[in-house]
């Protein structure tokens, strides 16, 4: 497996990050102006990102040559397929429920789909089936985003 370019990876994290931490500080403003777009906004963005890190997984699992080798898809590759779709289903009934019943339950919709993806994948680094580097980054990523959902979760405006 080719090692994890980790220094293009945090350039990309610290960009994908800065709306959350933005987010969260305008969250915490809204005392003084109510936000509700943003906050609507926030938790499109959570569902997107955590259907990106499935989507990674899907990458992962298509680096290789053939797509479908000749003797089918093993057990590893099954496991970052079903990784990947865990991502992007938890963060579409995230949104379904942020957008149908409050906007907060989505918010803990999505911390909860963080914390169990990276879960997972600890369990897959320790099987060596992520490369070197990756679940550093996805430990900051996560932190990062975490902090930033709990921050819009504490907002002082209550009702969005």
């Amino acid at each position: 497996m080719k090692p994890f370019p980790v220094v293009a990876a945090m350039f990309l994290l610290l960009g994908g990050i800065f709306c959350f931490l933005m987010g969260g500080w305008l969250f915490l403003a809204g005392v003084l102006v109510p936000l509700p777009h943003l906050s609507v906004v926030m938790l499109l963005y959570g569902g997107c990102l955590l259907a990106f890190q499935g989507a990674v997984h899907w990458g992962l699992t298509v680096e290789k040559p053939e797509i479908i080798p000749p003797q089918g898809t093993g057990a590893v590759e099954r496991r970052r397929i079903f990784l990947g779709l865990a991502f992007f289903l938890w963060g579409w009934v995230a949104l379904c429920v942020g957008l149908l019943c409050t906007i907060q339950s989505g918010y803990a919709m999505i911390i909860i789909g963080f914390i169990g993806g990276f879960s997972l994948e600890r369990v897959a680094a320790r099987r060596g089936e992520l490369p070197q580097g990756f679940l550093l980054i996805k430990g900051v990523l996560t932190t990062l985003v975490i902090l930033g959902f709990l921050a819009a979760l504490m907002s002082p405006q209550g009702h969005f």
